[in-house]
Order: C-alpha cells, then structure tokens, then sequence
C-alpha cells in the first residue's frame, strides 16, 4: 500500500464520519500555534533584538521543538525568514539546524516568550555571513499534535530522509527591521 493510499484512507476515514456529526478523537478545532511580534529593536548597523509571545490558542496541547537549559526551556529552531525577490522566503537564522534536544509540550492557552538576537556576521558556519536587515522578515516555527510525532520528526531531520521532513509551521506577521540608531 502506498503512503499516498494510506494517507487518503486516513484523511477520507476522519472527514465521512465528521460529515454525519460523529465525533472523532481529535474533534474540535485542529491544533496551531500563534507567534505575535511583540518588539523589534535594531540596536546597531549589525545587530537586532527581538521579543516574540508564542501561544496555543488551541484546546489541547501542542508539541514544540526545543533545548532545555537547567529548568528553563527555549524554543529551537526558530527560523528567521527574509523575503527575496527571486527566490520567495529565505532563512536566514540558523544556518545551521541542530539537533533539538527535547521536545517541549505547550498546553492549551499557555503562552511562551522567546527574545532572539540576530548579530552579524553570522557565525562562521553559514554560507552566508553578512545579510541585508532591510525589507521584510518573518519567523516561522514548527510544531506537532504529539510529542512521538515531534521526536520522529528530529530523528528524520538529522538522517538520510531530512528532505521529506515535513511540519505544521506558524508564521508571525511580516515585518521590517527599523534603521540603525544614529550616533
């Protein structure tokens, strides 16, 4: 049977019975994650600080890619997108993915706070090292119904089949980086 086949049978097997008022297991609105821009500072030429509120307004739980630092948690990867003419959305930060290391759960109607900093150059194992922090920009992160299907998609990023690694994402709103401060 193909993944196709299982796939449709799978989509088709959740859609009749929901057609006729029955109730399914993940009855309700489909789960998702809210990124809202909270501050978007440019500090110098070479760098921007940023404060996001990620938030599942969902009524269950979703699962997030993340590292966790002594009892902290933090959200990774986050990706930062820049909008190219040719080319559509870019990431732009990580260059690099690495491995999370746990998977956190956020519970219905919790809210995290995530403040990255973007400074050039980029680290030295990107391609590319110095980026324009003019036009527009957005950030995306992915996220799971599950923690198994969270953990299966790390295992699938860092093997043969990365290619077909694949998630639900949220995006934030575009926006744009202001000028530098001046001196």
């Amino acid at each position: 049977m193909s993944i196709n086949t299982v796939r449709d049978f799978l989509f088709y097997g959740l859609l009749i019975p929901s057609c006729f008022g029955l109730q399914t297991a993940h009855s309700g609105e489909p789960p998702r994650v809210k990124i809202r821009i909270e501050r978007v500072e440019r500090v110098s030429r070479e760098e921007a600080h940023f404060r996001l509120k990620v938030r599942n307004p969902s009524n269950r739980p979703v699962f997030l890619n993340g590292i966790k630092y002594d009892s902290e948690r933090h959200l990774y990867p986050v990706y930062l997108e820049q909008w190219r003419t040719n080319e559509g959305w870019k990431i732009v930060a990580p260059c690099v993915d690495l491995p999370p290391s746990h998977v956190i759960k956020l519970d219905s109607a919790e809210a995290m706070v995530f403040a990255p900093v973007l400074r050039l150059p980029l680290p030295s194992i990107c391609k590319v090292r110095m980026i324009q922090l003019e036009g527009k920009f957005r950030f995306r992160l992915e996220y799971f119904e599950s923690e198994k299907q969270a953990r299966a998609h790390i295992e699938k990023l860092f093997s043969s089949g990365w290619k077909e690694a694949h998630a639900p994402a949220a995006f934030s709103e575009p926006f744009e980086i202001p000028p530098p401060p001046k001196p």
